[in-house]
């Protein structure tokens, strides 16, 4: 592990702690008893989320940009993140137990990837990323949209499924921490694995293939194993966006670097700012909490244009 991923893990581990003695109840107004409950139970279980999630997003990110050769892509421009959400908000309004929503979300979020490739490359072969992200965005309104018709047709479960459209980390529990752990630990080590591959991807499928890479087979099987593990988090969790945009393009504005590196910083720095912006949205204006995806959607989006900003500098030089 090199110099500054050692930083990173510093500072994760200290912003863990940070957290779990950060909220709007003083610990130091209650007793032994009632404060060791708050950390151990409500805030050591939310920050571990926070860090898995972000984990996640920015792992998945940093993948689906390479493999659709699109720097805008995520789990959110290409639409999944509703089709997750539509698919947890299904456990809640029918007799599908709560359990089963991960998987409702992953046979969702992956359905929504398919038919926005599917529909990108009827209106374009060569899948320009306009089209590509247009098509994500579209089919992402369309499903917003189904969802909204299910808060109509369902008005006492509106708090349930309004929970999932701003994303909160409030319902975290060890339970959901250690599935999501096993999930993003796997695709990690399997996308390390396939590090080589990846960056054989970004020369083009003609010259990738020539090198020995079955595109064909590899491309939808690491797309596949990247969409789970942030699946599952918007599952348990609701729409956290962008975050799988901004963390890998700012690193690689910072520092052009191959897969690997890539990978592991953008899964500890993605982990580290859902965090911060997680423990702030809590806080900053206590006892009311900013939901999680409003929070990251404040200090987000203006990156976000900042990136646009950088990229189309580039393109015109």
């Amino acid at each position: 592990m090199n110099k500054t991923n050692c930083i990173l893990v510093f500072l994760l581990i200290i912003s863990v702690v940070l957290s779990i003695f950060t909220g709007s109840v003083n610990l130091g107004d209650i007793n032994n008893m009632q404060a060791f409950t708050i950390m151990l139970d409500v805030r050591l279980p939310r920050a571990l989320m926070a860090v898995l999630t972000g984990a996640a997003l920015a792992m998945s990110g940093a993948v689906f940009q390479i493999i659709l050769k699109n720097p805008m892509a995520d789990s959110f421009t290409l639409g999944m993140a509703n089709g997750a959400v539509l698919g947890a908000a299904v456990t809640v309004v029918t007799v599908i137990p709560a359990a089963f929503a991960p998987v409702l979300s992953i046979v969702l979020g992956l359905a929504s990837l398919l038919a926005v490739l599917l529909i990108a490359r009827k209106l374009d072969l060569t899948y320009r990323p306009e089209t590509l992200i247009i098509t994500g965005i579209l089919l992402g309104a369309l499903l917003s949209g189904v969802l909204y018709i299910i808060i109509l047709l369902f008005p006492e479960d509106t708090a349930n499924i309004a929970r999932y459209m701003f994303g909160s980390l409030g319902g975290a529990d060890f339970s959901r921490i250690s599935v999501l752990l096993i999930l993003t630990s796997a695709a990690f080590i399997i996308l390390e694995r396939y590090g080589r591959v990846l960056d054989l991807l970004k020369l083009g499928d003609i010259r990738a293939h020539a090198l020995g890479v079955n595109v064909s087979v590899i491309r939808p099987a690491l797309l596949i194993t990247a969409s789970v593990p942030p699946l599952v988090a918007i599952s348990y969790t609701g729409i956290i966006a962008l975050v799988g945009i901004i963390i890998p393009q700012i690193i690689l504005y910072v520092k052009p670097m191959a897969f690997r590196p890539l990978l592991k910083r953008s899964v500890l720095i993605g982990g580290l700012y859902v965090l911060i912006v997680d423990t702030l949205g809590r806080t900053l204006i206590a006892p009311l909490q900013i939901p999680t995806g409003v929070m990251v959607m404040l200090s987000a989006v203006p990156l976000f244009i900042f990136l646009l900003y950088k990229r189309i500098l580039v393109n015109a030089r």
